[in-house]
């Protein structure tokens, strides 16, 4: 919608009040709850059926679809109802995860919870796809806000009912249904939490795929290679079109930092700084307290700014050099600080990253670019996961001073990482740079559609380009 015909953005507290964003945002805060507590029910279970072994591979399962599952679901969701493939996910997750209440085996869990994955790989891209038809463009940073805060806001609460519900559940059976465990009384809320979200997303008006020309073989039929031309489209639209294709890589970096934060932390704290028991759950704090101001700072003030790549860019500066001065810190105060700093740049790069990439990304091939998000987030944080203590062990000893520990070597090499990605983002869009530097003159502005995808289409369909077309790779 042009600039000059778009209504004045509401309030992050309007959005929430009424219309189908609301009721959106209801429904993902309902099943996002729901999901914590089953993360927390599949991770007692799994120690229970596997120990420490079974915790590593239940966590796996969780992460491992994305790297092979991802690019269906941003077909599916470009090619279906949006709507219907969120409530259709809603239901069979329901079912899934009720089954756990019964697994008795750690290769029942793990098989259980690959599918529940898929049908979450389904329902992302769709849920994603669909907030820029139910907000303004101006409104996109507050609507991504509202749901980063209903995705992993809910965790203080799933972890609490989980707690509250633990004492009860040798006592709820339901008649027998139930094996009459913590865990299984916490499967069926979350169970109950999907059917909910269901409901409430029956509400939600109508959400078709996007229009455009299907690909026809030469007689006119249905072309048998149509799901792989979906899916070279949305390779080459993340691919071709610089100012996504540098958002989503230093996304993917952006959470590969925040992996080895999760896996080096508690090494660092107890055995590095000497905290004991307490330096985890402070860093953890300090990093979920600093994303929520970020969250919360992008909120207020980065509607009144045109380049969210740049903000993006700089928000990832920020997180990469918090990271890499909290290598040399020698006391958990010191640490605290600095992993807040880098919270609270992860938590606004992850708002600008997705509302960029909702602007910059058309509605017919939306949901594919934003599977290619989730697909190679889950890559670098599956692999920084990996590598993150085998690394430590490796750079153990390789320099003097305070890196000849390996662990502050890693985080000092991974905050570099996620600072360099910040770096090249913004000399990829130092055009925009540039014209924020100017007075007067006419600004560059930020365009909706890309030329490698229409282009591309055009080969396959024949359908004529636009007379007038703005690229989105000016930068």
């Amino acid at each position: 919608m042009p600039a000059s015909t778009e209504a004045p953005p509401r309030s992050a507290w309007s959005l929430l009040k009424t219309g189908p964003f609301s009721r959106l945002w209801r429904a993902g805060l309902v099943s996002s709850t729901g999901d914590w507590i089953s993360i927390l029910a599949t991770l007692s279970l799994a120690e229970e059926l596997a120990g420490g072994s079974g915790i590593v591979l239940a966590l796996t399962s969780r992460i491992l679809p994305g790297l092979f599952f991802a690019a269906i679901g941003g077909i599916i969701a470009d090619r279906f109802n949006r709507k219907f493939v969120m409530l259709f996910t809603e239901v069979g997750r329901a079912g899934l995860v009720l089954s756990l209440a019964f697994a008795s085996s750690i290769t029942h869990l793990i098989l259980v919870n690959l599918l529940i994955e898929a049908l979450t790989l389904l329902f992302q891209p769709a849920k994603e796809a669909t907030v820029p038809r139910l907000v303004q463009r101006n409104e996109l940073v507050q609507a991504n806000s509202l749901s980063l805060s209903a995705a992993y806001g809910t965790f203080p609460i799933g972890a609490l009912i989980f707690l509250a519900i633990a004492p009860w559940g040798d006592n709820v059976t339901l008649g027998g249904l139930l094996p009459g465990t913590h865990q299984s009384l916490a499967f069926l809320c979350d169970a109950v939490t999907y059917l909910v979200s269901f409901a409430i997303l029956t509400t939600l008006p109508s959400l078709p795929s996007a229009k455009r020309r299907r690909p026809k073989d030469g007689r006119g039929r249905w072309h048998p290679m149509a799901a792989v031309i979906d899916f070279k489209e949305g390779v080459a639209f993340v691919a071709k079109h610089k100012r996504v294709r540098s958002v989503v890589l230093a996304m993917t970096v952006a959470l590969a930092g925040g992996g080895i934060v999760v896996v080096l932390g508690k090494p660092f704290s107890r055995d590095v700084l000497l905290t004991g028991a307490v330096g985890f759950p402070a860093l953890l704090t300090a990093f979920g307290l600093g994303a929520a101001l970020g969250i919360v700072t992008v909120t207020i003030f980065a509607t009144r700014f045109q380049f969210k790549d740049i903000l993006f860019a700089f928000a990832l500066v920020l997180a990469g050099s918090s990271l890499a001065a909290a290598a040399f810190v020698a006391s958990l105060y010191g640490a605290v600080g600095w992993i807040g700093a880098m919270g609270f740049g992860a938590g606004a790069a992850y708002v600008l990253g997705f509302a960029h990439l909702h602007e910059q990304a058309e509605d017919e091939v939306r949901g594919r670019a934003f599977a290619a998000l989730f697909s190679l987030m889950r890559i670098g944080l599956l692999t920084s996961m990996m590598l993150a203590l085998p690394l430590a062990e490796l750079f153990q000893g390789w320099l003097p001073g305070l890196l000849a520990d390996g662990r502050r070597m890693v985080l000092f090499v991974g905050g570099l990482t996620m600072l360099s990605s910040g770096v090249v983002t913004l000399w990829r869009v130092r055009a925009n740079l540039i014209a924020l530097g100017k007075i007067g003159g006419d600004r560059p502005t930020v365009t909706a559609a890309t030329t490698a995808h229409r282009t591309h289409q055009h080969a396959v369909s024949g359908v004529d380009l636009p007379d007038s077309f703005d690229s989105g790779d000016d930068a």
